[in-house]
C-alpha cells in the first residue's frame, strides 16, 4: 500500500501495518520495522508509530523483545500467543531442563535451610533484590541481574558456602536461562514480580514448602509458555 507524504493519524498507521500482517506480507516470525523506520517509510511522527505498534502488541499480533526488535506472532487477531512459535530461543528444551534440575537440587535445599536458620540479614538481602526487580521497569538486563541476586540470596541464606560456589560456577548458564525468560516476556515482568513477592513472603514466614511450590509452578509455566520456541538440539 502506497502512502502519501502527509502525516497520518495513528489509526491510519495502524491500519496500514495491520493489512501487512493480515495479508501475510509480514508472516509469523518476521521482524517488523522499528519505530524510526516506520516514521521514515510513511512520513509519520514517532508518537503515531509507537501508538500503532502498541495497538498491535495489545492484540497479540506482534511481540517486542528488548534489544532485538518487534516480531509478528500471529496473522490473525485473537489467536493465542502462547501456542505460536516466533523464531527460536537460544535455549533448547534439554538445556532448560538441565538448569531447572540444577536449581531444584541446590535451591530447594537452600530454601529449606534458610527457612530453618536464616538470619534477619538474609531476609533483608532477599527483600532488597526484590525491590531492585521492581525498580527495573521494562529493562530486561537490569531485571535479570536483580533476579539472579534474588535467587543467590536464597542460596546464601542456607549458610552452606558450597552451594553458592556451585551456582556461581554455573552463572553463565543460569544467566543465559534467566535472560531468555526475560527477553521473551515483552518487557512485562509483573507476573514474575508477583511470584517473587510471594516467594519472599513465604520465606519470611519460614514456609519452605510454599516457596518450593511457587518456584516449581514457575518452572512449569515457563515450560508451557515456551514449548514451541526452544531451539532444536
Amino acid at each position: 500500500m502506497e502512502l502519501n507524504s502527509n502525516k497520518l493519524l495513528t489509526d491510519e498507521v495502524y491500519e496500514t501495518l495491520l493489512k501487512k500482517i493480515e495479508s501475510k506480507e509480514w508472516k509469523v516470525g518476521d521482524q517488523v520495522p522499528s519505530e524510526s523506520q516506520i516514521c521514515k517509510m510513511y512520513g509519520v511522527s514517532r508518537v503515531s508509530a509507537r501508538c500503532a505498534i502498541h495497538k498491535l502488541q495489545a492484540q497479540n499480533l506482534i511481540v517486542t523483545r528488548p534489544g532485538k526488535g518487534s516480531f509478528v506472532t500471529s496473522n490473525y487477531i485473537g489467536e493465542d500467543l502462547i501456542s505460536i512459535s516466533v523464531g527460536r530461543m537460544d535455549l533448547s528444551k534439554d538445556e532448560y531442563r538441565y538448569v531447572t534440575e540444577l536449581r531444584k537440587a541446590i535451591e530447594f535445599t537452600s530454601v529449606e535451610l534458610m527457612c530453618e536458620r536464616g538470619t534477619e540479614e538474609d531476609f533483608e538481602a532477599l527483600r532488597e533484590a526484590l525491590e531492585r526487580m521492581k525498580e527495573s521497569g521494562s529493562d530486561a538486563a537490569r531485571y535479570v541481574e536483580a533476579d539472579f541476586a534474588f535467587h543467590m540470596a536464597l542460596i546464601r541464606g542456607s549458610h552452606n558456602p558450597l552451594f553458592e560456589t556451585v551456582m556461581r560456577g554455573c552463572k553463565s548458564e543460569i544467566m543465559r536461562y534467566f535472560t531468555e525468560m526475560a527477553e521473551n516476556s515483552n518487557g512485562d515482568f509483573s507476573r514474575a514480580i508477583r511470584n517473587h513477592t510471594a516467594i519472599y513472603e513465604a520465606a519470611r514466614t519460614r514456609d519452605a514448602d510454599r516457596v518450593k511450590r511457587i518456584i516449581e509452578g514457575t518452572f512449569e509455566y515457563n515450560l508451557d509458555r515456551f514449548k514451541n520456541m526452544f531451539k532444536e538440539g
